[in-house]
């Protein structure tokens, strides 16, 4: 089934390999990218939150955190949460709190090293993701788990979600 914007609730997750098509000829994910995914051994390097309105929130790369413009350049999978959601409470910590912080480029090594904890105040894309979710008072992993150790594959690999969508012909 090709993508259909129109499936997607706010709370979503979307999970992405690259920044292109997979499936187009050609078309490739770079070195980030595909070491994240070996690092995890899942194909997803990069997560997002459905916002509404075709606009999501993310940590994206070198960037940082922001309301974005849907991408689905690079979707490979979307998730929902089988929870209610929080979201006027995640909204509100994503204005007041999330909205702005630096790429979590220190976060990203702790995440590739296995060490504690990355930068105060700046956040990597998963590392939001799960944050926004546990202020949505969801918890997809177990509490304990910190939030600069979240691959990009947790939505994925959580039983706290269930597959709307996956990339025909993608292998995870």
């Amino acid at each position: 089934m090709n993508f259909d914007a129109k499936l997607l609730l706010p709370g979503d997750s979307l999970g992405y390999y690259g920044d292109t098509p997979v499936d187009k000829p050609g078309s490739h994910a770079g070195f980030v990218d595909w070491s994240i995914a070996v690092k995890t051994g899942y194909w997803t390097s990069h997560v997002e939150v459905y916002a509404g309105a075709n606009l999501s929130f993310a940590s994206r790369n070198g960037i940082g955190v922001n309301r974005y413009q849907l991408r689905t350049d690079g979707l490979i999978w979307v998730r929902r949460p089988l929870a209610m959601l929080d979201l006027s409470t995640a909204n509100e910590w994503f204005a007041s709190t999330a909205r702005g912080q630096k790429y979590d480029f220190k976060g990203l090594m702790c995440f590739y090293l296995a060490v504690r904890e990355g930068s105060p105040r700046k956040m990597f894309c998963s590392e939001f993701q799960l944050r926004y979710y546990r202020k949505a008072s969801f918890q997809p992993v177990h509490c304990e788990v910190d939030a600069d150790r979240t691959p990009p594959s947790m939505a994925w690999i959580s039983e706290a979600f269930t597959t709307v969508w996956l990339r025909p012909g993608f292998e995870l």
